[in-house]
């Protein structure tokens, strides 16, 4: 099953009666007739002045018109009828007023250029859906393109080698005059046909959207390979990390950025696998990936881990390979990462979830921005009745003057002073409308907020998807007016691993624009949380309070990257402050991605635990439980501004 939306018009200037009139009348003649002498066939003009004569002559009941056949009404009182042997479904007075009854409609709302908006669901060659299936799809897709109480007319064409239904719909609601914001249709139609597909059993079709083996629907992924057999085994019975995984997370995206940049060259390719503790070798015909810091037996195909990365590919660009320059004891003492299969791994599934969860969010947000848009109103100062109250109060100070003045000249200089007066009221009022005016001008409250104002609304008040938003535009435009990096000390996380704002007590949450959360302690600047990074500023005054306070931010994400910065001696205060929370925390537990790192975590810890004994272990990992959750809370509190 498939979504088209044909092509508008480029002068705004679609046509109702056009269109109703191509998707419910179908007069040509088919081919499968027979063959036979036959009056000259002639179709009928579609003018609108031709199309109104028709209607006029279905009005009056003339010979010759097409009369709609109703056929069935469904319990929300839509039409189903044919017409002309065409299959229809509707939800106005007929098929030959609709076009009428969509214009005036439209004709209330004069900001809308182009109020007519034209798909089509179609389904493959083999399929032969019911005309409830069919019309229960059409409905279905309205209500996800927000137009679900709007007019419409559906139209089965069964004359083409695919089945499919022509929508005409209008796009200003019948009551409210409000026009349905049509952005991102595409993608809505696309999601809204796996739907389908999965409600009536259709055959699945390719799109934006998929189903996944749990029928899950899922945003379509670029096409890579899956992973080795062994390493896919290795994962699942181990629950360790495979090296074909490490290699992807930190070799895959920064090879694709030299592909797509064209600047790649071996010395690059190899630089960056020597980061990574890998190395690009030859072997047999083909390229293979090898670890260095550890069994260095252990290796992977390169094509596996990029599929640009294979030898018929990289030499007609880059020459004839060239060995990678650094030996692996070179490698060894300069590699900023490396695999370990000690480490447990990071389930992919589990990070799928994590990735659909944070995009079903997403969808959630933008549908509740557009019912906050449906239901907006704008202010009502009641002008009118305001005016009216300061007439008719000196339209009683006249009647109270003619009732009791008896002198004419008299009555008539009190009526001058009386009008005087109320025209200054109003003069006094239409200033004053106008300044009311102004001021929700000023406060943004004469126009709904666009979809960032109102989602940068939602974060301050704790949306967890909202922030996650802000983020994804901040990392999507890659702007250079970000929150300037404040610090060279940072934890590194995973991607968007995003949390909403959290309370420690002494620090102070300011939520910026791009998403960035600044945390300041005393009025300096603490703690920085990117999503992706925690960047932690003065991180050893007060006891590395401020590390400490950092890590225990770090608790509350995935967990699927922890790494610390290697500059300086930043990376052992931190996996100090690592050790002290799993010892005295143990229900969120920090696991550093790094072999390094998590090495030396594990030998404090086990320092740490020597220390005490159990029962003044437990006294201090109660006494640490009620500083954690005291001091790391999320903030559901709205004083905080950016």
């Amino acid at each position: 099953m498939n979504a088209i939306i044909p092509p508008k018009r480029r002068d705004r200037k679609s046509s109702f009666v056009q269109l109703v009139a191509y998707v419910s009348v179908r007069d040509d003649v088919p081919l499968k007739d027979e063959l036979k002498e036959d009056e000259r066939f002639q179709r009928p003009s579609r003018s609108r002045q031709a199309i109104f004569d028709r209607l006029v002559d279905y009005m009056n009941r003339s010979e010759g018109t097409i009369i709609e056949q109703i056929s069935d009404m469904t319990p929300e009182g839509d039409i189903r009828c044919s017409v002309d042997g065409v299959i229809c479904q509707h939800n106005l007075m007929s098929v030959e007023t609709a076009a009428m009854e969509m214009n005036s409609i439209a004709m209330q709302n004069t900001h809308v250029k182009d109020a007519v908006y034209h798909y089509i669901l179609s389904w493959q060659e083999d399929e032969n859906p019911s005309d409830d299936q069919v019309f229960d799809s059409v409905k279905h897709s309205l209500k996800r393109l927000g137009m679900e109480e709007h007019q419409y007319v559906a139209a089965i064409h069964r004359d083409t080698d695919n089945l499919h239904v022509h929508i005409a719909a209008n796009r200003v609601h019948p009551v409210s005059y409000r026009a349905a914001n049509v952005w991102n249709d595409a993608d809505k139609l696309q999601r809204t046909c796996r739907e389908l597909e999965l409600k009536h059993g259709f055959k699945v079709d390719n799109g934006s959207w998929v189903r996944d083996a749990d029928n899950n629907i899922v945003r379509a992924r670029k096409g890579y390979r899956n992973a080795p057999r062994s390493a896919r085994q290795l994962e699942h019975f181990s629950d360790k990390e495979s090296l074909h995984h490490f290699a992807v997370q930190h070799v895959r995206k920064p090879v694709n950025a030299m592909f797509r940049e064209k600047n790649a060259s071996w010395e690059k390719l190899h630089q960056v696998m020597n980061d990574a503790g890998l190395m690009l070798e030859t072997s047999g015909k083909g390229l293979i990936v090898r670890d260095v810091c550890g069994d260095e037996k252990l290796a992977v195909k390169s094509s596996r881990v990029h599929p640009g990365m294979t030898l018929s590919r990289l030499e007609p660009a880059l020459g004839t390979f060239v060995p990678s320059p650094r030996s692996a004891e070179m490698v060894k003492q300069s590699v900023q990462t490396s695999y370990s299969d000690k480490l447990h791994v990071r389930d992919r599934g589990a990070r799928a979830e994590r990735r659909q969860a944070r995009a079903d969010a997403r969808i959630d947000l933008r549908e509740r921005y557009e019912k906050y848009r449906n239901a907006w109103k704008k202010p009502d100062l009641h002008a009118a009745e305001r005016f009216r109250a300061v007439s008719a109060a000196f339209k009683e100070q006249k009647t109270h003057i003619r009732d009791n003045e008896k002198d004419a000249h008299m009555r008539k200089l009190m009526y001058h002073i009386v009008e005087f007066e109320r025209e200054k009221s109003m003069a006094a009022l239409r200033i004053a409308l106008k300044a009311e005016r102004q001021k929700l001008y000023d406060e943004g409250m004469m126009r709904p907020l666009t979809y960032r104002a109102w989602t940068e609304q939602q974060a301050l008040h704790g949306d967890q998807a909202a922030l996650s938003q802000l983020r994804g535009w901040s990392y999507r435009q890659n702007r250079k007016n970000r929150t300037p990096q404040a610090s060279d000390n940072i934890i590194y996380c995973a991607p968007a691993d995003d949390t909403s704002l959290l309370k420690a007590d002494g620090y102070e949450a300011r939520l910026h624009r791009d998403g960035a959360v600044v945390y300041s302690r005393q009025g300096q600047d603490a703690i920085i949380d990117r999503g992706d990074r925690v960047e932690v500023i003065n991180p050893y005054d007060d006891g590395d309070l401020n590390t400490r306070i950092a890590v225990d931010m770090v608790a509350w994400k995935s967990g699927e990257r922890v790494e610390f910065s290697r500059d300086g001696s930043f990376a052992y205060a931190a996996g100090d402050a690592v050790a002290a929370h799993n010892l005295h925390h143990r229900d969120s537990i920090i696991v550093p991605s790094d072999r390094e790192q998590y090495d030396y975590t594990r030998e404090k810890f086990n320092q740490l635990k020597g220390r005490y004994t159990d029962s003044e272990r437990e006294a201090l990992r109660q006494q640490y439980d009620d500083r954690y959750y005291d001091d790391v809370r999320h903030n559901d509190d709205s004083s905080y501004k950016p």
